[in-house]
């Protein structure tokens, strides 16, 4: 049988899109995170960076995708909705993801001493569409 030649199926035109601002915050543990990739719920004791997750999350900031470990495995860069992001109160977001990252230090689930962490925030140039920084 011969194959049909223009046999294409119709393209699906009923898409909608809404995009966001976005920022990217960068965690700077200062130590190296890599062996901290277990899961909190397991016991284990190098569950850090999971937790980091957590404790970005549960200060009410929306994590729409993470890169990889970054700078011999010290940073990792977290793209986040910029509409979450708190840049105007005396405790802005950063200082307030600070706080609740260093505070995992004394966590049992957490091998690497993450007591010096820090947090910084990217808003310039981006966007849901490309970023321009």
């Amino acid at each position: 049988m011969p194959i049909a030649k223009n046999n294409f199926a119709t393209p699906n035109v009923a898409s909608e899109f809404e995009g966001v601002d976005v920022a990217f915050v960068t965690v700077d543990f200062i130590v190296s995170m890599a062996a901290e990739t277990s899961d909190p719920l397991t016991t284990t004791t190098t569950a850090g960076l999971q937790l980091v997750k957590e404790a970005i999350q549960n200060q009410g900031v929306n994590i729409i995708g993470h890169g990889s470990l970054a700078n011999s495995n010290t940073e990792m860069t977290y793209m986040v909705r910029a509409d979450s992001l708190d840049t105007i109160s005396s405790t802005t977001t950063a200082s307030a993801l600070q706080t609740a990252i260093q505070a995992l230090n004394g966590n049992s689930k957490i091998t690497a001493n993450i007591g010096s962490a820090t947090v910084t925030v990217n808003t310039t140039g981006a966007s849901d569409t490309g970023v321009n920084a």
